[in-house]
């Protein structure tokens, strides 16, 4: 019996290695995407679960987390190394452009409108930090909505992520033995620290930069980390490997949404869940995360969330509400249509055309070390 666990296990993990496209992380993205735009623009009507829009963010750190790590780990066993100039480039050019044209949307729509406010002035004073991507430690984020631009703060998050964890990640995997331990143990560092300075009462830029770390990004990390060596797979496998797993794990996180409990738990689940969509890619969810229009909105969910606070100031202008259902609604709507033209007419084209010159200095690289 233990042999033929194993052989499943060895064929199970086969399998997941093998995978070069999780269908099921899409219609994650859009689920998640659409949860901010109703925290955003709703007024969280109705019981307790509809006011926890914003977990969708976690949800995104959740899937970066395993997505970015599973890509770098299987770039190393494929080619012997992880080409971080190759990497920056493909984040840039997937990620710099809209961000900046947004950005810059932003600047002319305040400067034309709203200079001689008390908003417009904030906003600002503080582009130094939105243009760095640094925004999520220098801008003042509890005043919420009333802060021009302040959802960027999770992409500066993302950002920082991408800065530092190729290179720890190439760093730890250098070692020879017990790469696996190393990675993890480092991480589990990164998250006590992080945990430590969000509960610190210190108002430091110190603490503000370790406090940013974010959990769920964290935790997707150490997962995908997991889920790479055979021995973890199957570790992994037997509580999140079944069919079942990931609408057990969506049941939980709607039911610690309902109700008050820690986020540190919604965000373990989370990134549970994110794993566990990884796999297998027969589990109960995926024929609703694979439904066509789900996982268009899950591809373009970038723009959707870049664009997503314009198109709901101009829905305003047309509805005269600030806040309700049909504006969640039509702010929908207007958001997916415009991140679908930005996606087909421009982001595509700089994505594929980053990716182009990412293969040619990875090449190039690999032909100057021959």
């Amino acid at each position: 019996m233990a042999a033929t666990e194993r052989l499943d296990s060895d064929a199970a993990h086969a399998r997941f290695t093998s995978t070069r496209y999780f269908s099921g992380l899409d219609g994650l993205r859009a689920l998640s995407v659409i949860a901010v735009i109703w925290q955003h623009t709703s007024g969280r009507p109705g019981p307790e679960l509809f006011s926890k829009g914003h977990f969708g963010v976690d949800m995104f750190f959740a899937i970066s987390g395993v997505l970015i790590t599973t890509l770098l780990l299987r770039e190393r066993d494929r080619t012997g190394s992880i080409s971080l100039r190759g990497f920056y480039i493909r984040r840039v050019g997937r990620i710099f452009p809209l961000y900046y044209l947004v950005l810059a949307t932003y600047v002319v729509l305040v400067l034309a409108t709203r200079a001689d406010t008390s908003e417009g002035q904030y906003f600002l004073s503080k582009l130094p930090a939105f243009l760095t991507y640094t925004s999520n430690w220098f801008v003042d984020l509890d005043a919420g909505n009333s802060v021009i631009f302040y959802f960027a703060w999770s992409l500066a998050t993302e950002e920082q992520f991408y800065l530092f964890w190729p290179p720890l990640l190439l760093a730890l995997l250098m070692f020879r033995r017990h790469r696996t331990a190393h990675v993890l143990t480092a991480i589990g560092v990164l998250i006590l620290v992080s945990q430590i300075a969000l509960a610190s009462d210190t108002d430091t830029l110190a603490s503000t930069i370790l406090g940013s770390l974010a959990l769920p990004i964290l935790l997707g990390a150490a997962l995908a980390i997991l889920a790479h060596s055979p021995a973890g797979f199957t570790v992994l496998s037997r509580p999140l490997g079944h069919r079942w797993s990931p609408a057990v794990l969506a049941a939980l996180i709607l039911g610690s949404l309902a109700v008050q409990t820690p986020e540190q738990l919604t965000q373990v689940l989370m990134a549970l869940l994110a794993i566990s969509i990884c796999l297998r890619e027969d589990t109960w969810l995926h024929p609703v995360l694979r439904w066509r229009p789900l996982a268009w909105v899950g591809v373009i969910s970038y723009g959707i969330y870049l664009m997503h606070m314009l198109a709901a100031n101009a829905a305003r202008l047309v509805l005269g509400e600030h806040f309700g259902v049909a504006l969640f609604i039509v702010t929908t709507i207007i958001t997916i249509a415009v991140a679908s033209v930005s996606y087909r007419v421009f982001e595509t084209r700089l994505t594929e055309y980053a990716r182009t010159l990412s293969r040619r200095q990875t090449q190039q690289a690999r032909t100057r070390e021959a």
